[in-house]
């Protein structure tokens, strides 16, 4: 009897053993391996949301300035072609967008400058898929969104998965769209860390392409202002609207301001939160030495009308004077 006792007690041990093994297993991969939730974006779900944002953003800018200035077609494809060649984007630059006519697909715009003026309608991918149709089917019959093909990445000269956002500039009956290769990885954003990576990249994006405007059709103080205060004007991004795009010079004076017209021309280089910081003051310094980078303040937020902690990301409009902010709230 008492043999069986104690041979109860070895396998009760062994058992309890088993079981705080296979517990310490599972607290070891919920930490080290990161798992979708709530409160996380997948790097997949962040690249889609960037490219969308982009190309909404760059829909919207040069419609306002081909409805406000712009008016022949010619003028209108030239502008289209020195932003696109300016405009790119991700770290290693394979973001970039193309332009092309909601007729046949004739391309207005592309980084690969010997598709300018080809008809690509009938062009399929590496699967043989008419990607391009997909595309123009897409704006006419719904007016935006993803389409999924195989193309060559220019960075990396291999075939690869590519998801591209289309969407249209209505006045000039074209479409315009951007994209990423890849698929679904393992790697997961928090929500801040997603927020600041989209700042990063559309206000990179557009401070090149407004950077390569100047340098090849806009030379005068007039002309640029013009031409900033009509492509940020009805710009609006994440959910809530809640974000706008603003540029200021080095001396510290509005030049463009996207939520509210009426502050064009203020000089801020005074300008202070209600905590005493000198908010322009310090995004001139980030501009001017760093070339880019992010800044936290206090602000009213113009959706909900309440004064929230805002982070903004800066940066110089290249061979320019100018810096490009954009920013969320931390409602």
């Amino acid at each position: 009897m008492n043999n069986k006792n104690q041979l109860m007690k070895i396998i009760r041990s062994i058992l309890i053993s088993i079981t705080l093994l296979i517990m310490l297993a599972i607290q070891s991969c919920n930490c080290d391996c990161p798992t979708p939730s709530e409160e996380s974006i997948s790097q997949y779900k962040l690249d889609k949301v960037v490219v969308e944002i982009n190309t909404t953003n760059v829909s919207t800018g040069l419609e306002t300035v081909f409805a406000h200035t712009i008016f022949d077609s010619a003028s209108r494809a030239h502008l289209c072609q020195i932003f696109v060649d300016d405009a790119r984007f991700f770290t290693d630059e394979s973001g970039y967008f193309f332009i092309e006519t909601l007729d046949s697909a004739w391309v207005v715009a592309h980084i690969n400058h010997d598709l300018i003026g080809t008809k690509r309608i009938n062009i399929s991918d590496e699967n043989g898929k008419f990607f391009i149709k997909e595309m123009v089917e897409t704006v006419n019959f719904i007016g935006h969104g993803f389409v999924e093909y195989y193309r060559r990445n220019p960075v990396t000269d291999v075939v690869e998965r590519k998801m591209s956002f289309v969407t249209s500039i209505p006045s000039a009956n074209w479409f315009i769209g951007t994209g990423f290769y890849g698929g679904p990885s393992s790697m997961f954003y928090s929500i801040i860390e997603s927020n600041n990576i989209i700042l990063k990249e559309v206000t990179t994006t557009v401070a090149k392409g407004i950077s390569g405007v100047f340098s090849d059709i806009y030379s005068t103080d007039e002309d640029r202002i013009a031409f900033c205060r009509d492509f940020i004007d009805h710009i609006r991004f994440f959910d809530d609207g809640e974000g706008y795009f603003f540029i200021n010079d080095f001396n510290g004076i509005n030049i463009a301001h996207g939520a509210d017209t009426s502050h064009q021309g203020h000089d801020d280089y005074n300008l202070q939160d209600s905590h005493g910081a000198y908010i322009i003051r310090d995004m001139i310094e980030i501009a001017e030495t760093e070339g880019s980078g992010y800044y936290d303040y206090f602000w009213v937020n113009p959706v909900s009308g309440k004064e929230e902690k805002k982070i903004t990301h800066v940066v110089r409009i290249p061979d320019t004077d100018y810096f490009i902010g954009a920013g969320y709230y931390l409602n």
